[in-house]
């Protein structure tokens, strides 16, 4: 019946964990969830739109039958092959850097497929060793904790209920 890997329960706790962790980025044009390469190339297509002054896509421009279809699909692309050589936050860092306000794609045509734009590769992997190096130095510096200097605190005295011995009490010490 079915073959693969057992889904899990919708609306169950790892359905949810599982969900939130793939869909955790909004549209930027509908402010619906989508995964990490969607927010990316709806990122470039309008960034490039933009820079052209070409009309703004239309709703939902994602979806097969669109003129922007296919350009989306390309960019969906690349982000998917860069995701696997670097991290989310190298890459969405790279997008919003000065160095790629003159790139206008991430993937590039290559006969009758596609391919990974190698310009914007280099600014993805400039940010990913910019990232790295810093996590590194975080890693090897040598961390000094001093430790707060110990006060004395004052305690009042606990009173027993009645400061007068009673009966029972006198026995008790018998």
């Amino acid at each position: 019946m079915t073959s693969g890997k057992k889904r899990p329960e919708l609306f169950s706790q790892n359905y949810q964990k599982e969900w939130s962790e793939t869909y955790k980025y909004k549209h930027i044009h509908t402010g619906e969830y989508c995964t990490f390469e969607a927010y990316v190339a709806e990122f470039i297509v309008l960034r490039r739109s933009e820079k052209l002054n070409l009309p703004r896509p239309g709703y939902k421009f994602w979806t097969k039958g669109d003129p922007n279809h296919w350009f989306w699909k390309k960019q969906f692309s690349a982000a998917i092959a860069l995701k696997k050589k670097y991290s989310e936050e190298s890459i969405i860092k790279a997008i919003n850097s000065p160095e790629f306000d003159k790139l206008l794609v991430l993937g590039i045509q290559n006969g009758g497929g596609w391919k990974i734009n190698p310009l914007a590769e280099k600014v993805v992997s400039l940010y990913y060793n910019k990232i790295e190096e810093s996590k590194n130095k975080q890693m090897n510096l040598p961390i000094d904790i001093e430790e707060p200097e110990k006060k004395e605190l004052k305690t009042r005295q606990q009173q027993a209920y009645s400061k007068n011995k009673s009966s029972l009490k006198k026995l008790r010490d018998l």
